[in-house]
């Protein structure tokens, strides 16, 4: 498998900072070696790893806006220039941070030293097969008992790959989805053309088991403008569980059932249901797909269709911060970053802030989902 990752991954084409103390000047990257040098060693236990699926192929075959292909190296070049900080480290005696004078290099790490770049997935001429070849990346490292799996695109097909990839490494699973989304992205493949719409449905049609049918799919954030009536249909034939935005009214309203909660309350109630038909809330691992259209337009322009009455960062911060400390989630897909669009680097700024307080979130506060 270490020679097939080699095969499609390459590293980025941007040039990392070296600025003093970001984490551009010591985060760890796989090195891609000719097949006579020695072979790289990178234990992945534990660590944070980021894979760039640089391809809107799909947004584009769905009528979208080009652009997200340069996503992943956007966020790359916000992400470094971050700073590099010590980890906090809990003494477990007193259940506080140790002091400062406490913390020396035996109890405390650089946030740096928890993340491998695993750069870009190489592009196959079909999304498929890319597909394919993003489903073994990702089952590598899942295997390899990654601790969460940052997937950066890239039009949102590409969450298919990643589930794909999920899947295969926990076999015999029920693995449920997060999709944070203002899309439902069931969309069926017409005339074998994948688009960007059409992830989830291909998931229900391919992985009925992992994903029980389609009720361990939560679709949360949904906009009525931004779905046609074809998919609400779908929706209620599958009884897939369904949270839509309630724009004006700032209400996240249950589709079925009709009442309304927080984000999170609705995630919780999402697990327990999944607990009933296999799901184990302590061992077992869920998939996160965000796309970044859920989110105002004015936050996060840079996406392939931003939202106007998109929702604020603090609407989901709950919802994220139980995400980032649980140990359950294992994949996490952050899609449609389309910096064509964007204005002053904020959606990629965003999604690089994103990705470090996730990754600090649970270094430091880290539990299983209850």
């Amino acid at each position: 498998m270490t020679k097939n990752l080699f095969k499609f991954l390459e590293k980025t084409n941007i040039t990392v900072t070296n600025r003093k103390e970001t984490l551009g000047a010591s985060i760890k990257h796989i090195e891609y070696l000719d097949k006579n040098q020695k072979k790289f060693e990178i234990d992945f236990n534990n660590k944070y790893i980021i894979i760039g699926v640089p391809d809107d192929r799909g947004v584009i075959e769905n009528n979208g806006n080009p652009g997200a292909n340069e996503g992943p190296d956007r966020f790359r070049e916000s992400f470094y220039k971050l700073y590099d900080t010590n980890l906090r480290i809990f003494n477990p005696s007193t259940h506080k941070p140790f002091t400062s004078s406490e913390q020396n290099n035996k109890n405390c790490d650089f946030i740096s030293s928890k993340f491998v770049d695993a750069g870009n997935l190489i592009l196959a001429k079909s999304i498929q097969e890319t597909h394919e070849r993003l489903s073994e990346v990702v089952n590598f490292f899942v295997t390899k008992n990654a601790k969460l799996i940052f997937v950066i695109g890239g039009g949102h097909d590409f969450s298919y790959g990643s589930y794909k990839g999920h899947v295969t490494a926990k076999k015999n699973e029920i693995i449920p989805i997060i999709n944070l989304d203002a899309h439902f992205d069931l969309r069926p493949v017409e005339n074998g053309k994948i688009n960007s719409g059409t992830a989830f449905r291909r998931i229900i049609d391919d992985f009925p088991l992992s994903i029980h049918e389609g009720k361990a799919l939560l679709e949360i954030g949904i906009q009525r403008e931004r779905n046609p009536q074809s998919l609400y249909d779908f929706v209620f034939e599958k009884k897939i569980p369904t949270i839509e935005y309630m724009t004006l009214l700032n209400v996240w309203r249950d589709l079925f059932a009709g009442h309304a909660q927080t984000p999170l309350e609705h995630i919780r109630d999402h697990l327990d249901d999944c607990s009933t038909f296999g799901f184990d809330r302590f061992k077992g691992s869920i998939h996160v797909s965000l796309c970044l259209d859920i989110f105002d337009q004015s936050i996060a322009p840079g996406t392939s269709a931003s939202t106007p009455f998109g929702v604020q960062v603090k609407d989901l911060s709950q919802s994220l911060t139980f995400i980032a400390k649980s140990q359950t989630c294992r994949v996490m897909d952050i899609a449609e970053l389309c910096p064509a669009r964007d204005t002053h680097e904020m959606t990629s700024r965003l999604t690089a802030a994103l990705v470090y307080r996730m990754a600090l979130l649970r270094e430091e506060y880290s539990s299983r989902l209850t």
